[in-house]
């Protein structure tokens, strides 16, 4: 009992341990801007996994995780944001924003996960999107020319900077991640051309994490470090409003990538350790029916040896029925996997058309001419059953026995 009751608390204690890893993995998700047509209500927590369906619901896709998160509504279906502008800070747990909605994000994936699965769902529907993600800790050297074409950033004023220095490797990356916000800030207007397709435009800052742990969270410099990401967040807000003329979702959230393979671990230990104990009760089990089966085999030993014949003759076709039995099993089996096979294939293979721009346009004019058609035939029959054409009308007059013997 002592011993069982130690594997308990131990247990508890796992799980006190997973949950508050889970706490401390938590970030912060802020909407910087949203248009009329969506909005962000209440403080509920979201988890990392279903941004990609806040995301896409914002875009005007199904969701396929329904009833998760109640804090996005739509007001308007029609109004719907035309681009999704998100950027993901790595390495750190919360965001000194002063403007924006926030919600508590649990971090419980990486966000190049986040990202592809957003992508793919996109990509399902139509392969003429603008899908671009840009990590600006590769330096403008490996972004080249990008998707919103050639970056050119301004130079770093170093007499403007109080306590980072250009001099200092992690102060020096930093900064140019900042010039590269304001650099796409300033090709933004001009380079977009909104076009009705939903737009996804995934920015990554990485180089704060070293500030921070360089100087200290509450230093003169990592202060100044986040002051200049706001100012930045604030220019690629206000550049983006302009370019798709309001109908943008900006959304900025934090992203700690060592803390979620440190929850993964967790859980992993956790479930190796339960295993043991799992094997164990079944050892137990497994022993307690084999000595039943003794003790039975040893009663049967004394019967007569027509009822060995005879249960012999029942052991034989049951050992045939078990065959038989494990046979059908196995033919279930390959049937479910090749079911499973075809379904896979199916499912890559169900991609919608790709319809061309002037579709949804002559499928308004159909729809409508259609709709309009069937309540003009509708009323035109309703006045025609209720007509009463009585003795001085033209209907009269031309079936009038006098026209006829006129004529």
């Amino acid at each position: 009992m002592a011993i069982s009751f130690r594997i308990k608390m131990f247990k508890l204690f796992l799980c006190f341990v997973a949950a508050l890893v889970a706490v401390k993995a938590s970030g912060d998700f802020v909407v910087l801007h949203s248009p009329n047509s969506v909005m962000f209500n209440g403080n509920e927590e979201v988890e990392q996994s279903l941004l990609k369906e806040v995301l896409a619901a914002a875009l005007g896709f199904t969701v396929k995780l329904r009833g998760i998160w109640s804090g996005i509504s739509i007001t308007d279906p029609f109004r719907l944001p035309e681009a999704v502008v998100a950027v993901a800070i790595e390495g750190v747990d919360s965001l000194d924003i002063p403007k924006g909605k926030r919600f508590p994000l649990n971090v419980n994936e990486v966000e190049e996960t986040t990202w592809q699965a957003l992508r793919e769902r996109l990509e399902e529907r139509d392969n003429d999107n603008t899908l671009v993600r840009i990590s600006l800790g590769d330096g403008l050297d490996a972004l080249g020319q990008s998707a919103l074409g050639e970056l050119k950033p301004t130079p770093i004023d170093e007499t403007s900077l109080r306590a980072l220095s250009l001099g200092k490797e992690e102060d020096k990356k930093f900064l140019e991640e900042v010039q590269l916000l304001h650099a796409i800030a300033n090709k933004a207007p001009s380079a977009i051309k909104p076009d009705s397709k939903p737009d996804i435009y995934w920015l990554v800052v990485s180089s704060l994490r070293p500030i921070l742990d360089t100087y200290g969270s509450n230093s003169t410099a990592s202060r100044e470090a986040l002051s200049l990401l706001n100012n930045a967040l604030n220019v690629i807000h206000d550049a983006f409003i302009q370019a798709y003329d309001g109908q943008v979702l900006i959304v900025a959230f934090t992203n700690d990538a060592t803390k979620v393979h440190h929850i993964r671990s967790v859980t992993l230990d956790r479930q190796k350790r339960d295993a043991p104990d799992t094997q164990d009760d079944q050892r137990d089990e497994k022993k307690k029916i084999e000595d039943e089966e003794d003790s039975n085999t040893s009663n049967n030993n004394t019967s007569t040896n027509y009822s060995d014949m005879n249960n012999s003759t029942a052991n034989s076709d049951t050992r045939d029925d078990s065959g038989i039995s494990e046979n059908q099993d196995m033919t279930n089996m390959d049937i479910y996997s090749n079911t499973q096979n075809i379904g896979q294939d199916v499912t890559i293979r169900s991609r919608s058309k790709d319809y061309t721009e002037n579709y949804p346009i002559i499928f308004n004019i159909l729809l409508w001419f259609g709709v309009v058609f069937v309540f003009s035939l509708f009323a035109i029959c309703i006045a025609i059953s209720q007509m009463d054409p009585g003795r001085d009308s033209i209907i009269y007059r031309m079936t009038s026995n006098r026209m006829k013997k006129d004529n």
